[in-house]
């Protein structure tokens, strides 16, 4: 599902002009907020659900550099739906070639931190 656009902003890159690694981990992040947006979910929707999605492992492959002003198409997926946890497909591409694909999971947790089941309100919208 493509979720938006990133435009890279000079905070985002190093002295050799290109995107440190690890923001492409915050383009992610601002993925995720899109993608449940994308389904009708608000930040506050979530709260309400409740889900907490804390990241637990990403797989990141960087197949490509990007620079400030570069724009970014951001895909996500979810590939599986298990009984706490979920697991995003993110692609990141400019002009069609691909930059960045990473894959997460997501464990929902309660306010101290334990694992709990993903709600049943989420279920549905995650499979389709």
């Amino acid at each position: 599902m493509h979720v938006g656009q990133y435009r890279v902003r000079y905070r985002d890159v190093y002295s050799a002009g290109v995107v440190l690694n690890a923001r492409y981990l915050d383009i992610c992040d601002e993925a995720f907020t899109e993608f449940f947006r994308a389904l009708g979910f608000t930040s506050a929707d979530l709260s309400a659900v409740p889900f907490d999605g804390a990241l637990a492992h990403m797989d990141a492959t960087f197949a490509s550099t990007s620079t400030v002003d570069d724009v970014l198409d951001m895909d996500v997926v979810c590939e599986r739906v298990g009984s706490s946890s979920l697991v995003l497909g993110y692609t990141l591409t400019r002009e069609d070639q691909e930059v960045f694909r990473g894959v997460a999971r997501y464990v929902n947790v309660d306010e101290s931190g334990t694992p709990t089941p993903i709600p049943d309100a989420l279920r549905t919208p995650l499979a389709g």
